[in-house]
């Protein structure tokens, strides 16, 4: 097709933002049961969702960097920037505006502190700037992931940008040694709970699968990675398997780490099949277009695991009253704020490869071939 643009939309992609933000809803929640099954995996585990996002976002974030490279001889460090603001701020500071009244009101227990650290993405180091979280800090709690993303997003187009092509992977991988070593000793001297939303014990979250983004980019690596990654479902099940066990030390972070984009790019690298099928669901794949909105308004509802004591917002708390209203305010927040403003951010900095047509409003110049 002449004049187009190849898309970066990676349909699978939406199949495993939904299954990410369950995750969460779903640990974050009191255990369900309807006959045999249950969610109780997912109470215990389900924290596991985030590091399914952080794969994702390394991923795509690194790949489209990498893309826009490859068509303008460079990275547009000023446009990636727009797009990003417009994508994550708007929703996020409709959360926080939100939870502000709330606590005005004497409804929440939230100090300002937490609203500034989250605001400036500095939320995962909350016990450094004075105040303890847990309980207290519930409502704001969920920033510390966006707070490490947003330094990421820093990190890596510097990265990029001062290193040359051929050295980027050995550069990534030897970054992702050095946090791992960094976290080993780290964790001989405090326990793994204090420190475990800190950037220098995480950030190889996305470090790995940006490493994965720079190997796939490469027609011969990418084939091989194909080749490889074909046994993903094997390695889902080997993930899963190994949530139980270790869980805080090193070893066990790491594996998680590096499981995850394996079996994130693996499923998109080989999206035929029945799993295929499965993660580009519609009903799926809706869920994971608006994932963001709902990881944001779902810790105003779900406090039954980790949330503070006797359910200050009273019925809104009660199943499955919570789980309706987590919908109607996340739905919203996704066609009313959400999808504009990031259509508007790439509006006034155009991609080089045009991602999902819901959130880019440009489909007219996206291909028919979806990497």
């Amino acid at each position: 097709m002449t004049g187009t643009k190849k898309s970066s939309y990676m349909p699978t992609l939406d199949g495993w933002r939904a299954i990410a933000i369950l995750s969460v809803i779903f640990y974050h929640d009191s255990v369900h049961a309807l006959g045999f099954a249950n969610t109780h995996f997912f109470y215990l585990y389900g924290y596991n969702g985030v590091n399914i996002f952080f794969a994702i976002s390394g991923i795509l974030i690194c790949s489209r960097l990498l893309d826009e490279e490859a068509i303008f001889g460079r990275i547009h460090l000023r446009s990636f920037y727009i797009r990003r603001a417009f994508r994550i701020l708007p929703p996020a500071l409709l959360y926080l505006g939100t939870i502000a009244i709330l606590m005005k009101l004497g409804v929440i227990l939230v100090s300002y502190r937490e609203l500034l650290a989250s605001i400036f993405f500095y939320r995962n180091y909350s016990r450094l700037l004075g105040f303890v979280g847990g309980a207290t800090g519930w409502y704001t709690g969920h920033f510390w992931s966006l707070a490490l993303e947003e330094q990421f997003y820093f990190f890596l187009p510097a990265l990029l940008f001062f290193t040359p092509r051929k050295y980027r992977a050995w550069v990534l991988a030897f970054l992702a040694f050095l946090i791992f070593i960094h976290r080993i000793f780290a964790l001989h001297s405090r326990p793994w709970t204090l420190v475990q939303f800190h950037t220098e014990l995480r950030i190889d979250a996305l470090l790995v699968p940006a490493l994965f983004a720079v190997l796939a980019s490469n027609a011969r690596s990418r084939q091989i990675l194909q080749q490889t990654l074909r046994i993903w479902p094997v390695l889902l099940i080997q993930a899963i398997c190994i949530f139980p066990f270790g869980e805080g030390t090193a070893w066990h972070v790491t594996a998680v780490t590096w499981a995850m984009p394996c079996i994130v790019l693996g499923s998109v690298l080989n999206a035929g099949g029945i799993f295929g099928v499965i993660l580009e669901f519609s009903v799926l794949r809706y869920i994971g277009r608006i994932s963001y909105s709902l990881y944001l308004w779902q810790q105003l509802f779900f406090t039954d695991h980790f949330g503070p004591p006797g359910h200050p917002l009273g019925l809104v708390e009660s199943w499955p009253l919570r789980l309706v209203l987590m919908f109607a305010c996340a739905i919203p927040s996704y066609h009313l704020l959400e999808r504009p403003l990031a259509r508007l951010g790439h509006k006034l900095a155009p991609s080089a490869t045009p991602g999902r047509e819901d959130l880019d409003g440009d489909t007219e110049t996206v291909a028919g071939v979806v990497t």
